[in-house]
């Protein structure tokens, strides 16, 4: 699970902007409507890595807001550092070489643009929380009035 936060002008990690999937340990697709908002204005965001099951659970700052050129639905969120949870990765078919070489065939543009389609294809629609998100990092402070 990842879910994408605002950053303030000071940097203190805000209100929660939307969700997305992680693809590559360094990659995050993001999911609608917030990749046509980041697409059209990026901003400055961090996002929340959780993996319950492997008992993980990261702030990392992104890096860059990347939108794929000719398909603007597709925003990837470049982290600051690597995401040690489980990656979702994106379905690309390899080819096999026509001469039947055991070498691998670089699959095309269009075609990881298609795979990363079915990945933000299955993304599920959006959910907010109903009450408002502090900066996670921050929450034991208020345990010593801070």
């Amino acid at each position: 699970m990842v879910v994408v936060y605002a950053v303030d002008a000071a940097g203190a990690t805000g209100e929660v902007l939307g969700a997305g999937t992680l693809i590559e340990p360094e990659f995050v697709l993001v999911d609608p409507p917030l990749n046509e908002v980041l697409a059209q204005q990026p901003r400055a965001v961090r996002v929340g890595v959780f993996a319950a099951e492997d008992g993980i659970a990261e702030v990392i700052d992104v890096a860059r807001v990347r939108v794929v050129p000719d398909a603007a639905e597709l925003v990837l969120l470049e982290l600051a550092a690597f995401s040690a949870a489980p990656v979702r990765g994106v379905p690309v078919v390899l080819q096999e070489d026509p001469l039947g070489f055991p070498r691998f065939v670089q699959p095309s543009t269009a075609e990881i643009v298609a795979a990363v389609r079915v990945v933000l294809a299955e993304a599920p629609p959006p959910t907010l929380p109903e009450i408002p998100v502090e900066d996670p990092l921050r929450f034991i402070f208020r345990l010593f009035g801070g």
